[in-house]
């Protein structure tokens, strides 16, 4: 049995490794790990956000922010890289506030915490969401004096809507949401049972890109 993370001790596995109990969010990631070594280097995250259609201004923006955000917490040691490389099986410790919470601390995905924002902030029937009512979702997480979590939290969701931009007028479909967690809510029960069983879905950078996953 694989014990849970903390803050010192690494998550299940490097990546995404068949068997080996990954989290939600570790499988998030995984996409721009390219050689499946674990570690996720800049070019890696510039290369992966241009293989998903984003141009080379956002793709070098988001490589700058991600890298130079979570390189120190994700590295596993008290000496910075000089690199800037994460390293996946400690990417629960970037884990940052003001977020929308649908990974726990552990990295894992809660369920019923995704289905919640859903219900909170989108229209009935619950299954499309919005640009405006994704900025009341931020507004609605935000915690007091989090600079970097808000800032993070309106990248994250700006990214996402361009990446999924809907040509449906209701919005982004829940469906596309949940496969940038890299979860299925059609097939989702609980992440145990997922992790038990080693049951995933394609993320959604897959799909874009056209690659095909490692999974």
């Amino acid at each position: 049995m694989v014990a849970p993370p903390d803050g010192a001790s690494p998550a299940p596995g490097k990546g995404y490794e068949q068997g080996k109990g990954n989290t939600g969010l570790q499988q998030h990631v995984a996409y721009f790990d390219r050689d499946n070594d674990g570690v996720i280097w800049p070019q890696d995250t510039y290369i992966g956000f241009r293989d998903i259609k984003f141009g080379v201004f956002l793709s070098l923006l988001a490589m700058c922010i991600i890298h130079g955000g979570f390189s120190y917490t994700t590295c596993g040691s008290w000496i910075p890289d000089p690199f800037f490389r994460l390293k996946i099986k400690y990417m629960h410790r970037a884990k940052h506030g003001s977020d929308s919470e649908a990974y726990d601390t552990l990295g894992d995905f809660d369920n019923e915490r995704f289905n919640k924002i859903f219900d909170m902030y989108s229209s009935a029937p619950h299954t499309h969401l919005t640009f405006t009512q994704g900025v009341r979702m931020l507004h609605g997480n935000m915690n007091p004096f989090d600079f970097f979590g808000w800032f993070a939290a309106a990248f994250e969701w700006l990214a996402t809507y361009l990446m999924l931009w809907p040509t449906d007028p209701q919005g982004i479909s829940k469906e596309d949401v949940s496969g940038v967690y890299d979860v299925n809510i059609s097939i989702y029960s609980e992440v145990n049972i997922l992790r038990a069983n080693n049951i995933t879905q394609g993320s959604i950078f897959y799909k874009i890109s056209g690659r095909k996953p490692k999974y």
